[in-house]
């Protein structure tokens, strides 16, 4: 008997972040377990910002694209970046509010519901953005961003909701 399996590009990267998104949690768990989040949160804000710039850097070669000068040019490779490689189950909104400014507003956390579930959350600190700072980092930006991420917004009761300030040369 000969079977045939066929998967659209769509359905293969859902199944691919899917199971990334598995092993980043499973891979925590495990290092809280054995470290404890002392050691745990440090090492994932590590990791999570160094995958950031080398995501980066691959999809920039890959596309052939320069550094962004201007907000134009960032917003189109932030844009393609963010259907590359954020799941569509991460429910988040993005506004550009004008030529250097970006609010990222997180509706439902994916890793807050973890955390949480895991009763590791009031220790954890934003791995989510510090993976896009990464990307930052690799597109050669310069910024700051509001407010502190030390501890999870939504732990704290607060809204989700980032705002950068590029500045551009």
């Amino acid at each position: 008997m000969t079977t045939s399996f066929n998967l659209s590009k769509a359905e293969l990267r859902k199944i691919l972040l899917k199971n990334w998104m598995t092993h980043d949690s499973l891979w925590y768990n495990e290092v809280a377990d054995k470290f404890g989040m002392a050691e745990a949160s440090p090492m994932n804000l590590r990791v999570c910002r160094k995958l950031g710039q080398i995501e980066l850097r691959r999809l920039m070669k890959m596309v052939n694209a320069a550094p962004p000068s201007n907000m134009d040019e960032y917003r189109q490779l932030f844009e393609l970046a963010k259907d590359t490689f954020v799941p569509e189950f991460i429910d988040f909104h993005i506004e550009y509010a004008n030529n250097h400014t970006q609010v990222f507003q997180v509706k439902d956390c994916f890793a807050f519901r973890g955390m949480s579930k895991a009763g590791l959350i009031s220790e954890y600190e934003c791995g989510i953005f510090e993976r896009i700072e990464g990307w930052f980092d690799a597109m050669g930006l310069k910024y700051g961003r509001t407010p502190d991420l030390s501890h999870c917004l939504k732990f704290q009761e607060k809204e989700c909701a980032i705002t950068v300030r590029f500045h551009f040369e």
